[in-house]
């Protein structure tokens, strides 16, 4: 089911000047099914061009009808689960987009010399504090971001909560739980969904029919407009104070036996956070489906 880089780099390597139509298109299919094997969804393998692409790319005028980006996102979770495992010494995915965020999020694990203004995410820096805790709606964020990202028609899609599906990996869509990116107050998020029995499902074992085999999961993608979240832009996003009362009752903020240390942090809720609103969930509201339906094979 795979076919070495080699076999690829010998047969399109160099394209001639005089090329006919046919064997460009032949090219132009070559050079996908190794970007998305070595950029989007590189394995382990590092040498191999999986055949399951080849349905995919049959049909270059079809490409952009596929959610590829919520595919690799899916296949970036799994992989980030897979070498939580202490036997897991490697990681795979698409390493770029993971490293983008840490860029992002992190400015202390910037490597020298990416201070630089740029159209890339990646490289929009500013201040040299330890987290940057920034809504997606900010202003400096904007104009780096490709303005049709933000039209509404691409914001129902990472607004919604919803499977993220990459053949047999399927991965849950938890933007719920990080409201104040949107530019919303936090609520109280809902219960997190235990898929740990997907977890164990990694397409081998005998050959199925994806979309039927997980019928459930590609029924949440298939009908995602019905859990698009309703967010309503706030002049201080961030956690309510119904939020940080859980948040204080439940999380361990020292990783350390009280016998050890005791937590100096005061259960304290700052007084700006009693009056972001009540702490409930974003209503999802349905909407029509407009834009582009990304196959649920991917």
């Amino acid at each position: 089911m795979t076919v070495h880089f080699t076999w690829f780099h010998e047969r399109v390597q160099v394209l001639l000047a005089d090329t006919s139509d046919d064997t460009i298109r032949i090219y132009a299919h070559a050079y996908i099914m190794m970007l998305l094997s070595t950029q989007l969804f590189g394995d382990k393998s590092a040498n191999r061009v999986h055949l399951r692409w080849l349905p995919f790319v049959v049909k270059l005028d079809e490409m952009d009808c596929y959610s590829s980006g919520s595919a690799a996102l899916a296949w970036l979770y799994r992989c980030l689960c897979q070498v939580t495992n202490k036997n897991v010494t490697k990681l795979a995915s698409p390493l770029q987009l993971l490293q983008s965020w840490i860029f992002w999020w992190f400015p202390t694990l910037r490597p020298h010399g990416f201070d630089d203004f740029t159209f890339s995410l990646a490289f929009r820096f500013c201040c040299p504090f330890q987290f940057v805790w920034e809504t997606y709606a900010a202003l400096d964020v904007l104009v780096v971001v490709h303005p049709e990202i933000l039209i509404e028609e691409h914001c129902r899609l990472w607004w919604v909560v919803t499977s993220l599906i990459y053949f047999a990996m399927i991965e849950w869509h938890q933007v719920n739980r990080v409201v104040p990116h949107l530019g919303d107050v936090q609520h109280v998020p809902e219960p997190a969904l235990n898929i740990d029995g997907l977890h164990a499902k990694n397409g081998r074992g005998g050959d199925r029919w994806f979309p039927s085999y997980f019928q459930t999961w590609h029924l949440h993608w298939i009908n995602r407009v019905d859990s698009v979240l309703s967010i309503q832009r706030v002049a201080d996003p961030g956690p309510s104070a119904e939020y940080l009362d859980l948040w204080h009752r439940v999380v361990h903020r020292i990783l350390s036996p009280d016998a050890v240390f005791n937590d100096p942090k005061p259960v304290e809720i700052l007084v700006d956070a009693f009056h972001r609103g009540f702490s409930q969930a974003p209503a999802r509201m349905q909407v029509l489906d407009l834009g582009v339906i990304a196959r649920n094979e991917v």
